[in-house]
């Protein structure tokens, strides 16, 4: 995928325009969870915590259940809800006059979604990443045109695992380690690219293309929108420009 979008809702009644970049104090007031798509982890985004926490922000990075090194089984974990859990709970004990900014890549996106409808009071905004925006998840069959991977143009792309035994549906798969880089870090480094074979564990993971994206976006219109040039993992391939529209999107947040 060429050119990923970034977009981010937020809560509209406590909102206004501030400058571009907003100043120190008003940095360190910003609290970002960063949230993996599925088969990453909280790893995948190093190079934007340093970004932000050098610039005087608080940054929590998530391994959601079986990702990253959660020790979690991948092929255990047949829920969403079981998926998710390590954002809920982290989300259910912030204290009560805490809010955050949620930002989710790719299939985080979902986790985004469903936080959004559980903890409204606690999201300042949240930002999607080349990441699935769907307002009710996979529940039309619009939905699953606009958000389910096409990958059919690379071929036979994706291992599945069947852990509950050959004969029923699969739990888990992961991209064939010969196609990510072509499909998810065209234009990373090669030594991001091979970190990231080596980290990546089992996991429903997708790649969004940019007409569904923008067809996301027209269903569920966004604050606002930044368009980078980018493969799917911008966190890799730009992250100087991924870092100054997430601080061009936080200077919107009317500080306590």
């Amino acid at each position: 995928m060429s050119g990923g979008r970034v977009e981010e809702e937020k809560e509209h009644t406590k909102s206004e325009m501030l400058p571009k970049y907003p100043h120190h104090h008003h940095r360190q007031q910003h609290h970002l969870v960063l949230i993996h798509g599925i088969g990453h982890g909280a790893w995948c985004w190093y190079k934007i915590r340093c970004l932000l926490e050098a610039s005087g922000y608080k940054v929590t990075c998530l391994d959601l259940k079986g990702a990253g090194i959660d020790q979690s089984d991948p092929n255990t974990i047949l829920t969403f809800q079981d998926y998710n859990k390590p954002l809920i709970n982290f989300l259910s004990h912030l204290p009560l006059d805490e809010k955050v900014v949620l930002v989710g890549h790719s299939v985080g996106g979902m986790s985004l979604t469903d936080a959004i409808h559980r903890f409204a009071n606690k999201i300042h905004m949240a930002i999607y990443v080349a990441a699935t925006m769907l307002e009710h998840g996979f529940s039309t069959h619009q939905d699953f045109k606009d958000g389910k991977p096409d990958l059919s143009a690379f071929g036979n792309v994706v291992k599945f695992i069947y852990g509950l035994g050959p004969d029923q549906p699969p739990t888990s798969a992961i991209m064939k380690e010969n196609f990510q880089h072509q499909i998810l870090y065209q234009m990373s480094t090669l030594e991001d690219s091979t970190l990231a074979s080596m980290l990546l564990r089992p996991g429903p993971d997708h790649v969004i293309k940019p007409e569904q994206q923008d067809a996301m976006i027209k269903r569920w219109p966004p604050s606002q929108v930044f368009v980078l040039d980018s493969d799917h993992s911008p966190f890799f391939s730009t992250p100087f420009v991924l870092f100054g529209l997430l601080v061009k999107a936080l200077a919107s947040i009317k500080c306590c």
